[in-house]
């Protein structure tokens, strides 16, 4: 009968005496006494096996973590050169439109302005006696009839309808007879404003700018004065 390495106490008293004398005591039963065996060699197998698999397991999983950290951080980096790259070409958009919109400001403006010159020029000679500032005025002026639209140039009259450079050549030569060449503007004195008041000088008597102000401090009295030269 083969032997058990490990058996309980009553199994040993079940022994013969002989048998029993290859037996030691061993916690609470006991074990064959055998050199060159170690009870623990399958556990420390397993438990070494273990070892290795959590070991390989760890490794894998810092693997993972490595890879996964790696892919975060190129995905921020993309995203973080994106966001910049479409920074950078908004503030880019931003500026062509700003230099576009001043650069149409200006064509504008340059067409409104060759526009009032290009009427006011066959009304005033600027070599004239005081051409120069005459000329400056009565363009001053023809402005206000001049806007600049998506169609181009157009020139409105003084209560929005459309006119052409003929018709505001005209309009301006009656309205300031004393700023366009050849004027007669002269006349009998003119009476004061609507309120009364002392009278003012002839037509021919006053500066370009006293004309202006009196035109525009008593319009009636002014086209009175015009009436009557």
């Amino acid at each position: 009968m083969a032997l058990k390495f490990e058996i309980t106490k009553e199994e040993f008293e079940a022994l013969e005496e002989a048998q029993q004398a290859l037996y030691s005591e061993h916690g609470d039963g006991y074990r064959l006494q055998v050199e060159g065996i170690d009870p623990a060699d399958e556990l420390k197998e397993a438990l070494r096996k273990e070892r290795e698999e959590r070991a390989e397991a760890k490794r894998k999983l810092q693997e993972f973590e490595s890879e996964a950290e790696k892919r975060e951080r190129e995905r921020l980096e993309k995203q973080q050169e994106w966001e910049q790259l479409s920074k950078t070409e908004r503030e880019r958009a931003e500026k062509l439109d700003k230099e576009l919109a001043e650069l149409r400001d200006k064509v504008a403006n340059s067409e409104r302005t060759a526009t009032a010159e290009g009427i006011v020029a066959g009304l005033i000679d600027k070599e004239a006696t005081g051409g120069v500032q005459r000329y400056g005025l009565l363009k001053k002026e023809a402005m206000q009839f001049i806007a600049h639209t998506p169609e181009g140039v157009k020139i409105n009259g003084p209560d929005g309808e459309a006119w052409d450079a003929k018709q505001l050549g005209k309009y301006l030569t009656e309205q300031y007879p004393f700023l366009v060449d050849g004027s007669k503007a002269s006349g009998g004195g003119a009476p004061g404003g609507k309120g009364g008041g002392a009278a003012r000088k002839k037509l021919s008597e006053m500066t370009d700018k006293e004309r202006l102000e009196w035109k525009q401090e008593d319009p009636e009295g002014f086209r009175e004065a015009l009436r009557s030269k």
